[in-house]
């Protein structure tokens, strides 16, 4: 299996490829840093929704492309329960890559019929194991609570306070605060005094924390 991610993997734009299995519940990944197993599960479970929706409505939808902000999304169906995911860059070369994903498909359909059979022994690959550590990319981040919910909350508040540029500070420093621990609600009070420390001023800080709280309270 890790092979195969390899060969995806290597095409120019990218960034990651994981394959899931849900049953039982595996995943093989070579993703970059903050793409954690929720994150990756979270995908796979939308992702299932859709294939699973084939047979009842009469369709055969066998590929899905998902655009976030930075990120393509190329979602290809291998069977029973399982699908691989390659993270593009936007600008990547989709043709490229879809092309060599579909003539790895045979293979990776027999890949995850082995780890099936023996999920033990598939557990023992490398890439079986780099999924774990906090989220930390912004785009899918928020895409899911208790990001989803608060970002608009935090952007509307900084706007009034810094004016235009606050989408991007609040980017930026959403981005900071993954780096010193698990994206949480109990850390939010940590990330309003980051907010705070941006906006510098006494009485604009005050209306901000009061706005927030406000609103998130709701």
């Amino acid at each position: 299996m890790d092979e195969l991610l390899q060969e995806i993997k290597m095409l120019p734009g990218v960034k990651g490829v994981f394959v899931y299995i849900g049953h039982p519940d595996i995943i093989f990944s070579d993703v970059p840093e903050g793409y954690d197993h929720a994150i990756l599960k979270q995908i796979e479970v939308s992702v299932e929704r859709i294939f699973k929706m084939n047979t009842p409505c009469h369709l055969s939808v066998n590929s899905v492309e998902m655009l976030f902000d930075d990120t393509m999304l190329m979602i290809k169906h291998v069977g029973k329960d399982s699908g691989i995911v390659a993270l593009c860059e936007p600008n990547a070369n989709f043709a490229l890559i879809n092309m060599t994903s579909n003539m790895l498909i045979s293979e990776l359909a027999q890949a995850t019929l082995k780890a099936q059979a023996n999920p033990e022994e598939a557990m023992k690959a490398p890439s079986a194991k780099k999924a774990g550590k906090p989220a930390k990319d912004f785009s899918l981040a928020s895409q899911q609570e208790p990001l989803k919910s608060a970002i608009p909350v935090w952007q509307n508040a900084m706007a009034k306070a810094i004016g235009p540029i606050a989408e991007m500070i609040v980017r930026e420093t959403v981005e900071k605060w993954f780096e010193a621990g698990d994206c949480t609600k109990q850390r939010f009070e940590e990330l309003v005094n980051m907010f705070c420390k941006e906006i510098g001023n006494a009485n604009l800080e005050k209306e901000f924390r009061q706005d927030v709280t406000k609103q998130l309270a709701n």
